[in-house]
């Protein structure tokens, strides 16, 4: 595989992870949540924290509203070494009652709101809790669920419709509760002492094979992250986090963490809107932004808007950008310094493209590089791959396979609040008989040093007894003109083995699917793709209707949903070898095909969380 573009040399390179070490020397301390708090409240307090449409917040008063906090969650019942739950969209609110418990000592388990039934109720099972904060509709749904003990619910409310567009982000409605909640004057006197490596909170991972796991992140880690990822943008107390990922996510709170530790400002959104999205960064004059997913692309996908003046970002971090969608949203949209980067909630390391190779999540510096390698994964037998002495296999350069990391104890990975799902994620005897390595789930190549992302473990599907790489045939979908964006995942078709290849695609501008689209992407697979690895289905869409909560399109969801027409709105295509073309499916396209229709397993899933 040839990359279209050159690498900076390693001297470059070296010089850009200097820059960054020098950024961040100093700023990792052992210190806990509410330590780390306290200092930034000293340093400063005059400084704005919370910036909204109606007021903004210095770090003295969001303060004077957590310590606020800390006595009515008291008087509440709520303890130093608890584990209590939060439920509540993402607000300055939210952000500000993390701050006011973390002054408690409590532990957090972290909820999607979109958690309902059955996933609700395993995430309150896999990490007890004795107190949830939630809306009250939130109360409502855990009711439901006829717990024998069920945890105290204490009502905020803060439904999503109460920290929408022109609203004080929820302040307004913590405010009223702390007004009708009395508070405990005694509450320091009853604080437990906390260490850097105690859990701080647990969040709930992608529950794409199965219910979701709760990975859990310490003091230490979490404050760690907050500070690099400050560093990697180089911010400081000038700057605004414009922040719109739910705050039940890593990314969220590490993008919030990162302009609190240099004393810079937020803008907390609870939700992602592209058409309003530069008038929200220009309102505010934000500078940085995380993103996930889909987000740039639905950026590039607004009307052009020729008269709109210049906006304030600088620098974006985030993760899942391609490298087509990274040149056109530079191209767009002016010099925004992007960060690709890699990393998970419960990983053991990061990897961040400090150098700006487009399409990659960069180098390693050199002693995360020693404990990194690509290994080869065996996609018949789903399984790492062993040479003949039971060892495992280093791929060659721009080969795919397993990033995994090696781990000096056991006490690197923090992992989970199951102990079988963290062993999962754990590999003994790779290359020696004592070593311990962390397997990461992710199938990668590198390049010159470099790390190109390909795609997570079980994209890749068997048909007609070949393997076929989503990411492959993505790629040529992609190379199409008049496709914008492809994603691909394979669907169970009754009675035959292995899955089927079913691409989602969007078209470019208001370009349609018609009948010599269609033919000229059909040409184009058979010039690209040996013909197994052409998809069977064609779903036309922009992936709206599939998005989890954290902006990826949901392949999960759509995989349970299939080529099913009574549950996909979108429009449906089946290739027709006879006519060399995709048409539309129905009855009689189904049987010319000789397939049968598909069955769903189970009622409609809920949307993923993340």
């Amino acid at each position: 595989m040839n990359d279209k573009y050159e690498y900076p040399t390693e001297a470059e390179s070296e010089e850009n992870f200097a820059a960054f070490g020098k950024r961040i020397a100093g700023s990792l301390k052992q210190e806990t949540h509410a330590q780390w708090w306290r200092d930034r409240v000293d340093r400063f307090a005059d400084n704005v924290l919370v910036k909204t449409d109606r007021r903004n917040l210095t770090y003295a008063e969001v303060d004077r509203i957590a310590t606020q906090v800390a006595g009515a969650a008291h008087a509440a019942g709520v303890r130093s070494g608890d584990t209590v739950a939060i439920q509540l969209p993402a607000s300055a609110a939210f952000l500000t009652l993390l701050l006011g418990l973390s002054k408690v000592g409590v532990r957090y388990s972290l909820l999607g709101t979109a958690l309902r039934g059955r996933s609700l109720q395993h995430a309150l099972e896999e990490v007890p809790v004795k107190h949830v904060f939630t809306t009250p509709s939130g109360s409502e749904r855990i009711r439901s669920l006829g717990f024998k003990d069920s945890p105290t619910l204490i009502e905020i409310a803060l439904e999503e419709a109460d920290v929408g567009w022109s609203t004080t982000s929820g302040i307004d409605r913590l405010e009223a509760w702390l007004r009708e909640s009395p508070g405990d004057a005694d509450w320091e006197s009853h604080i437990k002492a906390q260490n850097p490596s105690d859990t701080l909170f647990y969040i709930f991972t992608s529950g794409t094979t199965g219910l979701p796991k709760a990975t859990q992140c310490s003091h230490g880690r979490y404050l760690a992250g907050a500070a690099s990822e400050a560093a990697l943008l180089d911010m400081s107390g000038n700057d605004c986090m414009y922040v719109v990922l739910p705050m039940f996510h890593i990314a969220a709170l590490s993008a919030s963490g990162a302009a609190i530790s240099v004393g810079g400002s937020v803008l907390i959104r609870p939700k992602f809107s592209a058409s309003r999205y530069w008038q929200d960064v220009r309102s505010v004059e934000a500078t940085c932004f995380q993103y996930l997913g889909e987000i740039l692309r639905y950026l590039l996908s607004q009307p052009v808007q020729s008269d709109a003046p210049s906006n304030t970002l600088r620098a974006m971090i985030g993760a899942g950008v391609t490298a087509r969608i990274w040149s056109a949203f530079e191209e767009r949209f002016g010099p925004i310094r992007i960060v690709e980067s890699y990393g998970s909630s419960e990983g053991v390391f990061g990897i961040f493209n400090l150098d700006g190779v487009v399409g990659s999540v960069g180098r390693a510096p050199k002693p995360l590089e020693e404990r990194l390698r690509i290994v080869e994964y065996d996609h018949v037998r789903e399984e790492l791959a062993r040479d003949d002495a039971g060892w495992l296999i280093e791929c060659d350069a721009n080969q795919s396979g397993e990033l995994i990391a090696r781990l000096e104890s056991r006490d690197q990975f923090e992992g989970y609040s199951s102990d079988a799902a963290t062993r999962k994620k754990l590999i003994e005897g790779a290359f020696l008989e004592t070593d311990l390595w962390y397997r990461s789930g992710d199938l990668f190549r590198k390049n010159q040093g470099y790390y190109f992302f390909e795609s997570r473990l079980g994209d890749t599907f068997r048909w007609k007894g070949e393997n076929v790489s989503a990411r492959e045939v993505a790629d040529a979908l992609s190379d199409c003109g008049s496709v914008d964006y492809a994603a691909v995942y394979g669907v169970a078709v009754p009675n035959h083995e292995g899955n089927a290849g079913m691409a989602l695609i969007a078209m470019t501008g208001s370009k349609e699917f018609g009948e010599a689209e269609r033919r000229r992407l059909y040409d184009q697979l058979c010039r690209d793709l040996p013909s197994h690895a052409h998809p069977l289905f064609i779903r036309v869409g922009d992936g709206s209707a599939v998005l989890t909560d954290t902006y990826k399109v949901g392949i999960a969801a759509m995989k349970r949903q299939g080529y099913s027409r009574q549950h996909v709105q979108d429009p449906i295509f089946i290739v027709d070898r006879k006519t060399q073309t995709y048409v539309k499916l129905t009855d009689d396209a189904l049987r010319e095909a000789g397939l049968p229709d598909f069955e769903i397993v189970g009622a409609e899933p809920n949307k993923e969380t993340s």
